[in-house]
């Protein structure tokens, strides 16, 4: 899972870019195969459901080029040139640097394929016409330029949270456009299941620690506030398998932010 930074720590390989991608969590379906995509995601505009990410060349990405994955995280832009719908956090992911990018597609492409294709979007019309996400994308899509994160703990700590870690998905809101809303993590509703504010993790009788969210989010239970339940508990099965530098990088941005 690790692999050698120059001048700098040991940071994640290819299946350590993936699981602080959460990739897993929203492209496997229950009881389905791994990554092979079919999980429902409920929107307010109706059910998208995640796409086969196996290299599989008929129904998952294996005749993607890393070219046309970099566009997709990038730009939103799946590899036949239709626009992907929002659900997948390419506002988050736009911002992963190059070579994150690199190793998740080629450890994706080393996977066995899985031959599945998806139920088909429920989505009323106009939402189902993908063109529309053009208007939607000028309104909230600013590309990435690949550019390496900080080295810094609190540096590589922003990155985990607001880029591959998408924390701002779920933990924002939407507003009526289904755009996250603004100031970001100020908490949100994610399949009925309330999102707090990670920006009030200080207040309250019992505030969170460092040493506390660090240990929550790597192991899904904190002594002084519960375990981790509903979408966030699989977030913490795939944290438990990162290094503990990078848990202890995202606590410590964390706490840089509450009010």
């Amino acid at each position: 899972f690790l692999k050698p930074t120059p001048g700098g720590p040991a940071r994640p390989a290819g299946p350590g870019v993936v699981a602080l991608g959460d990739c897993m969590v929203c492209h496997t379906a229950p009881d389905g195969p791994a990554y092979a995509g079919g999980l429902g995601l409920k929107t307010p505009f109706g059910i998208i459901y995640s796409t086969n990410i196996t290299p599989d060349p008929e129904t998952g990405i294996g005749r993607w080029t890393s070219a046309a994955f970099k566009r997709a995280l990038r730009e939103g832009v799946a590899r036949d040139g239709h626009l992907l719908y929002p659900a997948f956090p390419y506002i988050h992911y736009t911002r992963m640097s190059d070579d994150d990018i690199e190793l998740a597609y080629a450890w994706l492409m080393s996977r066995p394929p899985v031959r599945v294709k998806q139920p088909d979007n429920d989505l009323a019309f106009p939402l189902n016409f993908r063109p529309l996400l053009a208007f939607w994308n000028a309104l909230y899509l600013r590309p990435g330029d690949g550019a390496a994160p900080g080295t810094g703990q609190v540096e590589r700590g922003r990155y985990l949270v607001d880029t591959l870690g998408h924390c701002a998905s779920c933990h924002s809101g939407m507003n009526l456009l289904g755009g996250e809303r603004s100031p970001a993590f100020e908490g949100g509703t994610v399949d009925g299941w309330h999102a707090p504010a990670l920006t009030r993790l200080a207040q309250g009788s019992a505030p969170w620690t460092r040493a506390e969210l660090a240990d929550y989010l790597q192991g899904g239970l904190s002594l002084t506030h519960g375990a981790a339940k509903g979408p966030m508990r699989p977030v913490t099965e795939r944290l438990a398998a990162v290094p503990r530098a990078d848990v202890e990088a995202m606590a410590a941005y964390l706490v840089t932010i509450q009010q």
